[in-house]
Order: structure tokens, then sequence, then C-alpha cells
């Protein structure tokens, strides 16, 4: 295998929790992918889209939450990336206190819902 341009280098995925610290999901680039590597939405300006462009809600340590005061706008729709390998690695966090809800599970909902 060639070794990558030194420009570029190979991207982590970030774990995205409950408040409880279970992980649900995880970040990879500018999309968001359930725990078994289906594309669920994307991230702009640290908020959360589903593909359909709906928002959903603020990325906050490293959690999707229903925060209020955010611009809830949405974006163009966008097509699915293609699934990838989900990580290994994903352990539980201890629970971060927000008073936010969580709303991950909003991303698998469709644009009907």
């Amino acid at each position: 295998m060639p070794p990558l341009p030194i420009d570029r280098k190979p991207e982590l995925a970030d774990f995205l929790y409950t408040t409880d610290g279970e992980p649900q999901g995880f970040r990879l680039g500018d999309h968001i992918y359930a725990m078994d590597g289906r594309p669920l939405g994307r991230v702009f300006a640290e908020k959360a889209y589903r593909l359909d462009g709906a928002y959903v809600g603020a990325v906050i340590n490293n959690m999707i939450l229903d925060r209020p005061g955010v611009s809830r706008q949405s974006r163009p729709p966008r097509p699915a990336p293609t699934p990838v390998p989900p990580p290994g690695g994903a352990e539980r966090r201890r629970p971060v206190c927000e008073p936010f809800a969580d709303c991950f599970a909003t991303l698998a909902e469709s644009a009907d819902a």
C-alpha cells in the first residue's frame, strides 16, 4: 500500500454518546453514523442534520442535544455516503450532566415523521 500524502491524514471517528454515557453512534468527518456504520446525518457548524437536511440538534460534549435558542434552519439535502465499517473500541464513558434532551434517535426518523 502506498504511503498517504503528507497533507492527508486518516480520519478518526468520534463516538457520540447518550447523557448516561452509552455510545450510540459516531462522527466521521462531517457525517454521523449509527454504531453499525449506517449513515444517518451530517454535522455543519456543530449542529446535526438528517440527510434530508432537517435540523436535529446541537453537538455538545459529543452528544446530540435539543438545545433551546439555537437556529433550527434546515440545510439542503445531501445523498447518503456509503456505509463504513464501524470503528472498534466504543466504551461507556462517565455520565455528562446536561439539562438538554438527547435527540440522536431523531437522525433515523424519516422526513415524513
